[in-house]
């Protein structure tokens, strides 16, 4: 069982609009509402440049599947200078709720700091709100932390993903 670092789960007690005013992208920097195969491979490779994993992504076949079976519980957002995603995140609408949850928020290691993350976080919650969401809920990582605390954001638990692999079943 791999046992990555401790997360947090969030939860903007307020409406979701609380995370207040439009917060715009940093200069050169452009946020875009995507749905093709070609964006989630962009998003796969950012998340493998961010996160130091090789291989195959999951992201491209994941995001374009499940756009497809519910293109209305699913909004997924990039952010792009001079062409290079440099950070992605998307959001949840779970029916049935006042919640939509936040995923994603990778961004690359030059570009933090500059205020991408934040003004995604925004972009996503103005949209939940237009959709009539109250609350927003996140499963972030403590580097996430500080920001989400000054949108708004309070920490309600602590978790820890695991990855499970059971035994193999053979004969006896």
């Amino acid at each position: 069982m791999a046992s990555p670092s401790p997360r947090g789960t969030f939860v903007n007690t307020g409406p979701s609009d609380a995370t207040g005013a439009e917060s715009p992208a940093p200069g050169g920097v452009v946020l875009r509402e995507v749905g093709d195969r070609v964006d989630f491979e962009r998003i796969g490779e950012l998340e493998a440049a961010t996160w130091g994993h090789s291989g195959e992504s999951w992201y491209p076949a994941t995001l374009e599947q499940e756009l497809a079976a519910d293109p209305v519980g699913l909004a997924i957002f990039v952010a792009e200078a001079d062409g290079l995603v440099v950070s992605a995140g998307w959001v949840r609408f779970p029916s049935g709720t006042d919640f939509a949850t936040l995923w994603g928020g990778a961004t690359l290691p030059p570009w933090r700091g500059r205020g991408i993350y934040r003004a995604l976080v925004r972009r996503r919650a103005q949209l939940a709100a237009e959709r009539g969401r109250r609350y927003l809920e996140v499963d972030a990582s403590a580097d996430s932390r500080p920001i989400l605390e000054r949108l708004g954001f309070r920490a309600v638990t602590d978790t820890r993903p695991y990855v499970w692999s059971p035994p193999a079943i053979g004969p006896k």
